[in-house]
């Protein structure tokens, strides 16, 4: 199959539309968004805190796999239990804020 040099910025664009214009389509990236933020903001305090995985593994006593689990897999939801060891291993706590 030949390579075909696409727009990126046009295909998303594209993409974007597709999406707004079906509610449930919308509701689903909305959420994936909120989550993908979310596991980003949880490797940003990692790395504020100058700690790699393996070391919040020693302070957390959570397993590495679960760490990397947090992190970056989207399949998989982790407890409210394992989030708390986490961010409390940082320095943070686990709230409740109404959305804005």
């Amino acid at each position: 199959m030949p390579f075909v040099k696409t727009n990126m910025e046009a295909e998303a664009i594209k993409l974007q539309t597709l999406i707004d214009s079906n509610p449930e389509s919308k509701a689903a990236a909305d959420e994936f968004d909120k989550e993908y933020a979310f596991r980003k903001k949880m490797v940003l305090a990692r790395k504020a805190a100058g700690l790699t995985q393996k070391e919040l593994q020693q302070v957390s006593g959570l397993d590495q796999k679960a760490i990397s689990r947090i992190e970056v897999d989207q399949k998989t939801s982790p407890s409210v239990k394992t989030l708390m060891k986490y961010l409390n291993a940082l320095g943070y706590e686990l709230d409740i804020v109404k959305a804005v």
